[in-house]
């Protein structure tokens, strides 16, 4: 979404530069007949107080057109941006697939997105993943989100090298049968506090994460981070999976981050 809407500011920024330049001709072109004729004249005394009137009156009248065109442009822009962002999900998502486990299953469970815009396996581990990008790849998406990690937490122990190591296997996969996709990896998101209770090393996920984002940035890939949009009323009494509620809100975090 910056993106789209950079693009839209920069178009706008160009238009007002392109009525400013037609105006600063006009009063140029009107300077320089004015100028002409004077040369013309010689030294004779001549009264060319009505050309300079002509020319300031144009120059007001020119400043008030810009500012009605500017305000214009501004209010078509922003109806635009407004029309763009309030697009439904299924237009938003409609090049793109996302790639996960269980938690990710929950956008067609409850409705949220098509099927064929999640490709996603209860139970899913970092070196399982191999059937779910051959699928993911006969649907030729543009855009690609991976939703992966959290089974991988305990099976690591708190190994965050071991961690990204199989997660860097998976994208040589994904990179490999989808080298055109623009890719987008999701935070590994946070569980219940009663969740870290039971189970620990549940409370290293921001240690994951982290190390996560840095192997993203390292890869050129975009990490969108969704712990701020997460809530405990989001949380189903597992305290792992998400709610209906969680998804749409999810699916526009994502659609935001990638500018679709």
């Amino acid at each position: 979404m910056k993106k789209r809407t950079m693009e839209k500011e920069n178009q706008a920024e160009e238009r007002r530069k392109k009525i400013l330049m037609e105006i600063a001709g006009t009063v140029v072109v009107l300077t320089v007949i004015v100028s002409i004729g004077l040369s013309h004249l010689g030294t004779d005394k001549v009264n060319t107080s009505a050309g300079v009137k002509a020319i300031k009156k144009l120059e007001k009248a020119d400043v008030s057109e810009v500012e009605t065109k500017i305000s214009n442009i501004e209010k078509e822009e922003k109806q635009a941006t407004e029309d763009w962002q309030n697009r439904p999900l299924s237009e938003k998502f409609a090049h793109a697939v996302i790639l996960g486990d269980s938690i990710t299953t929950g956008f067609t469970v409850y409705d949220v997105l098509d099927t064929s815009k999640v490709v996603a396996e209860k139970g899913m581990h970092l070196d399982q993943t191999g059937d779910l990008i051959r699928t993911a790849a006969e649907l030729k998406p543009e855009v690609l989100f991976l939703a992966l990690g959290l089974n991988d937490i305990s099976g690591t122990d708190g190994d965050t090298d071991a961690f990204i190591e199989k997660y860097k296997a998976v994208l040589a996969n994904v990179r490999e049968q989808m080298p055109d996709a623009v890719l987008y990896i999701n935070c590994v998101l946070p569980v219940s506090a009663q969740k870290e209770e039971e189970e620990p090393v549940y409370a290293k996920i921001p240690d994951y994460n982290t190390a996560l984002k840095a192997m993203c940035d390292e890869e050129e890939i975009t990490f969108i981070d969704n712990t701020e949009i997460v809530k405990d009323e989001y949380y189903e009494q597992d305290g792992e999976h998400m709610k209906a509620e969680y998804y749409p809100i999810w699916a526009e975090h994502m659609a935001e981050v990638a500018g679709i």
